[in-house]
């Protein structure tokens, strides 16, 4: 078995449990895997179920469509701008959703790991190049506009359409200082020994920054290279990265968990990661109009952040979901049906 990170937390859940982890095919793939145990054998690819549907995994992928429809249940989201591949990256359009908000987020409207996606945007010449950026990684050259919102990123775990964790996700951010490169300040985050490699991955909270294209296009929209000295005084956020996940499973207001059960209802997905973003005290008090937002939901969770965090208290996250992914005793019933919402009661 792909001794991936992933799959070296479900293989030691698994064995808790008594349950039987095995690759599938020939060739060796951190991809697909067979559980068997308890009278039951499935197949699950990374922490996605057996039970999801193509459809609510094209549904969620899809940032502006899905949200528009968790919004028709109640759920709090962010105002967003569609654009396609005819629209001017500065046109009339863009203007006016930067002049409305003033600092905005650019992203793919298909995509993940914050890959195409440029933050806190005040400029149209910014804007205009963050979208160039964002159509390049986009299935559909569509891009989504969205307003920057101060506060924190959290992230939800819903199993089998129950909440399992949450936690606080911190990004790095380089300090400049006049004097070193870009290059210089992420070796020095790499530094930390909580960091693995793909090469040689281990139970450790975070990945090395690898210093790849994604990163050099990223900075590229900021004007930045990788030899870029950053001015002194200066910061910048590396999204897609973690420098601190928190726990907080305990801490968050039971409405906000009934929004995030809601989302992953009503597009089908079982198992996903809500990810959410307002001031860190709105998530501890009843969801209210315009305090927080849910961005958006994830079909592949990252369910590392809640069993590995690099605060608080790891979650048997893992093991919850192969619990559920064989239909053992005391797990959810399989829930991947689309558009359930109504079942969950805010």
């Amino acid at each position: 078995m792909s001794r991936s990170r992933t799959n070296l937390l479900l293989a030691r859940a698994a064995t808790a449990l008594g349950v039987e982890m095995t690759e599938v095919g020939s060739e060796r793939s951190d991809w697909l895997a067979r559980l068997r145990g308890h009278g039951r054998s499935v197949i699950i690819s990374k922490t996605r179920s057996p039970f999801l549907t193509q459809v609510a995994q094209t549904l969620a992928n899809n940032k502006h469509t899905s949200r528009e429809a968790i919004a028709a249940r109640g759920v709090p989201v962010a105002p967003s701008l569609l654009l396609d591949e005819r629209d001017d990256p500065r046109g009339d359009r863009v203007r006016h959703f930067l002049e409305c908000h003033g600092r905005i987020v650019v992203k793919p409207n298909w995509g993940n790991r914050a890959i195409g996606v440029t933050a806190d945007i005040s400029r149209i010449d910014e804007a205009a190049r963050a979208i160039e950026h964002a159509r390049e990684h986009d299935l559909d050259e569509e891009t989504l506009l969205e307003p920057y919102l101060a506060g924190v990123n959290l992230r939800i775990a819903v199993i089998g359409g129950r909440y399992a964790a949450a936690c606080e996700i911190r990004r790095p951010m380089l300090h400049g200082d006049g004097v070193r490169t870009i290059a210089e300040l992420i070796a020095e985050i790499d530094e930390d020994p909580r960091r693995g490699t793909w090469q040689d991955p281990a139970l450790v909270p975070f990945d090395r920054i690898e210093p790849d294209d994604v990163l050099a296009e990223a900075l590229g929209v900021r004007g930045l290279a990788r030899d870029t000295v950053l001015a002194d005084g200066a910061v910048l956020e590396l999204l897609g990265e973690e420098a601190e996940t928190i726990d907080c499973t305990d801490e968050i207001h039971a409405s906000w968990i009934a929004h995030a059960e809601t989302a992953c209802a009503e597009l089908g997905v079982d198992v996903g990661g809500v990810d959410l973003r307002g001031p860190a005290d709105a998530f501890r008090a009843p969801a209210g109009a315009g305090t927080a937002v849910v961005l958006e939901v994830n079909v592949l969770p990252a369910l590392h952040l809640h069993a590995l965090p690099s605060q608080g208290t790891p979650r048997p996250v893992f093991e919850a979901f192969v619990a559920y992914c064989l239909s053992l005793p005391g797990a959810p019933a399989p829930c991947a049906a689309i558009g359930l919402a109504s079942s969950t009661k805010l």
